[in-house]
């Protein structure tokens, strides 16, 4: 638990192998060239993971968003504790938290590295209140159309 949050998102991710890299950008449907090499497919994987947050915060159910919205309140170097579960959260299969697990107590002990945190912040309570009313946020597909109509259509 000697981690501090400034820890750079690709590091988190260079302890993957490039497949399982890919298989996330995959789910979010991203995409990285599966033709690098693996420090440059983990820098690639990091840029997209920042450069997209809606891509990862459309995906969170109302619990990882409030899970979120705990990291975002916390700040950096703070980890947050939550009890094991027998499924990771998408967080956690995003690699986007560091995860200690303290066997004896069952618990996980979660840092999310600053630059998640500040990718993710500006999103994550508009998200979390659409959750709370029950309802879903758009996807980056859903975000993309409206821009496309309003383009087409314009604003008079």
């Amino acid at each position: 638990k000697s981690f501090k949050s400034n820890i750079p998102l690709e590091s988190i991710l260079a302890v993957k192998t490039k497949v399982d890299m890919l298989k996330i950008i995959q789910k979010l449907d991203l995409y990285v060239s599966p033709n690098l090499k693996k420090e440059e497919t983990a820098r690639r994987v990091a840029r997209e993971l920042l450069g997209e947050p809606i891509a990862i915060i459309s995906t969170l159910c109302k619990a990882e968003l409030e899970l979120l919205d705990e990291f975002i309140k916390a700040g950096a170097d703070a980890y947050v504790v939550r009890k094991a579960r027998k499924t990771e959260y998408k967080l956690q299969k995003y690699c986007l938290v560091l995860t200690y697990e303290d066997v004896e107590k069952n618990e996980w002990h979660m840092l999310m590295p600053d630059c998640v945190r500040e990718s993710l912040a500006p999103y994550c309570q508009t998200y979390l209140d659409l959750a709370k009313q029950g309802k879903k946020g758009p996807t980056p597909k859903d975000l993309r159309m409206m821009a496309m109509l309003k383009r087409l259509y314009g604003e008079e």
